[in-house]
């Protein structure tokens, strides 16, 4: 008779010139007192594998539907404390839909954690059990052996390990005096100071102690430097990182007189257009295209209309056509930048000047873009309860002046001075309209948000969706955003569609890191489901910017009323760069044991 092993007890088996078809008998109550006895926890592997599966999700479930719940509640009651209810009515609805938010949040972060936290128990069990079947025993150096190896492979599962020690310390130190009620608020009265002072004693290119402390904390966060040498070692270092490329732009600023602001009509004509040209739009055009210089083909270059002066200003507020110097210095830059296979992203801005800004973005897109590629695009805010329209009459422009539309989407970054019957009137209106035209553009549908313009007429041979796809125009697309949950949507979208249209990432210097190195992590080649085609994944992209520690003060100024802006988002950042600290402090610790 030979033997074979069940659990830890030996069983006699049939010899091999028994019948076949002869059932092998079942162990007996002894035996399976033996193998539940001599099993850990006295389970055996079949029960004890998804019993700990089981109570692991209920756990992680429990914690992150308490989390979840929470943080939702709290986020709902921020994004309407503009417009609290002033009836029992009123009151009733508020709580009833926070109520409603609250449990899909908790139930939402509940399965989430679960899943999570039911993952890596199951593979420390697994393993546990590999080691156990491969030395034929059970002890506590298998059980040592698989907890280390879980924890090991979870501390390595990070997307910040790709920073630089350095990185990740400016990254704490920064959104930790951002996120702080305490030394926030001075910390702002102190940039708004120097980036508005005229003394040379606060000016940080005359004051060299000044300067050194700017230069080594916040100007190092956000910005790429200040000369070209300096300039391409920050790019090259991003793109080492793995980063696609750069959005880089040019920081001066024209700072006017309140009496040039008042009278800026005058700067058409005469002596005071000579000196616009001289001491405004020619500053402004040679910065730019030095910027566009120092960016490397596939990289992008952001400009500010407003940087150009009393002209431009006085033309985009009054939503008329550039001044002849002004178009003719934009011109230039177009035509430098397509020659180095540079794209142009003109910035958005007030309110106030947007529609000239968008007029004139769509007339340089008809000139310098073609059918297949873009060269120059415009930005377009989600948070304005316009932009949907204003896109979809650009993408109409588009089909039908045969140019491929280079559309930059951001959430917006005026809510403090555009009017606020303008903008939509929840995060979560704004969440949903940014969300719905990423959609509508991958897709190439007209649906969500974007408003379908006159059909051209029909092809005969072509179903619904040949003709919807036919109408839609060609794009290339930045998805300019720090909010992950969007990111992530955007990149299932990509995934799912096999869009050919240039999709893009692009988040800010110094901010929202954890999303951006995740896009990093991602950026690997992919093959596409059913067919042998290779899919290159959208690139992230970085954006920052240029310049002398002064001339970045204003623009150092609205990062830190941005993170004041996004306490909620500011405070996540900081949590993931401790974490990734303390990841990489106990990394050490265990290499020198």
């Amino acid at each position: 008779m030979a033997m074979a092993r069940f659990g830890t007890q030996l069983i006699a088996v049939p010899p091999a010139h028994t019948s076949r078809t002869k059932a092998y008998r079942a162990p007996n109550q002894a035996e399976l007192e033996a193998l539940y006895r001599n099993s850990r926890l006295s389970l055996p592997w079949v029960l004890r594998l998804p019993l700990a599966t089981t109570l692991s999700f209920f756990a992680g479930f429990t914690l992150g539907a308490s989390f979840g719940g929470k943080m939702t509640g709290l986020r709902f009651r921020a994004e309407h404390a503009h417009k609290m209810p002033s009836s029992s009515t009123g009151w009733y609805l508020y709580h009833k839909s926070k109520n409603y938010q609250v449990a899909y949040g908790g139930l939402r972060e509940g399965f989430r954690m679960g899943f999570k936290v039911s993952f890596w128990t199951t593979a420390m069990f697994a393993i546990e059990r590999m080691f156990d079947v491969y030395r034929g025993t059970s002890d506590m150096f298998n059980t040592l052996t698989s907890c280390v190896t879980v924890a090991g492979g979870f501390s390595l599962w990070t997307p910040l390990a790709v920073l630089p020690l350095t990185s990740i310390l400016r990254s704490f130190m920064t959104m930790t005096v951002s996120s702080s009620p305490i030394l926030l608020p001075p910390s702002l009265a102190a940039m708004s100071i120097l980036a508005n002072a005229t003394s040379p004693a606060l000016n940080p290119d005359k004051n060299p102690l000044l300067r050194f402390f700017l230069k080594t904390t916040f100007y190092a966060q956000f910005c790429a430097g200040e000369y070209a040498p300096e300039v391409r070692r920050t790019i090259e270092s991003l793109k080492s990182i793995g980063f696609g490329g750069v959005i880089l732009g040019y920081a001066k600023e024209v700072v006017l007189t309140e009496e040039q602001m008042k009278d800026l009509a005058s700067c058409n004509d005469g002596a005071a257009a000579e000196e616009c040209l001289r001491t405004e739009i020619t500053p402004w055009t040679n910065g730019t295209m030095e910027t566009v210089l120092l960016a490397s083909p596939g990289d992008f270059v952001a400009l500010k209309f407003t940087g150009a002066g009393r002209q431009a200003l006085h033309a985009l507020s009054q939503s008329l056509p550039p001044s002849q110097a002004l178009s003719s210095a934009i011109d230039s830059i177009c035509q430098l930048a397509a020659s180095r296979g540079v794209r142009l992203l003109f910035d958005a801005e007030q309110q106030a000047l947007q529609p000239g800004i968008d007029q004139w973005s769509l007339d340089f897109m008809r000139k310098y873009n073609t059918a297949e590629s873009a060269v120059v695009y415009g930005t377009y805010q989600a948070y304005l309860k316009s932009t949907p329209a204003t896109l979809s009459r650009h993408l109409a422009a588009a089909r039908d002046g045969g140019f491929a539309l280079g559309v930059k989407l951001v959430r917006g970054a005026y809510l403090g001075s555009d009017p606020r019957h303008l903008i939509h009137d929840t995060k979560a209106d704004t969440d949903a309209a940014y969300d719905g035209i990423v959609q509508a553009l991958i897709e190439k549908q007209w649906v969500g948000p974007l408003i379908r313009p006159p059909t051209s007429a029909p092809v005969q041979g072509r179903n619904q969706n040949e003709q919807t796809a036919a109408e839609f125009p060609e794009f290339a697309l930045v998805v300019a955003t720090h909010n992950r949950e969007s990111v992530v949507k955007a990149r299932e979208l990509l995934s799912k569609t096999n869009t050919t249209s240039d999709v893009a990432f692009a988040q800010l210097q110094g901010m929202a890191d954890e999303v951006s190195c995740e896009l990093v992590s991602a950026n690997t080649p992919a093959t596409i489901a059913g067919s042998s085609a290779t899919m290159e994944k959208p690139r992230a992209y970085k954006y920052l910017v240029w310049g002398s520690t002064g001339e970045c003060m204003k623009y150092l100024l609205r990062r830190a009323h941005e993170n004041r802006d996004a306490v909620q988002r500011t405070r996540s950042g900081r949590d993931a760069m401790r974490t990734e600290l303390l990841r990489r402090f106990k990394s050490v610790l265990k290499a020198s044991t």
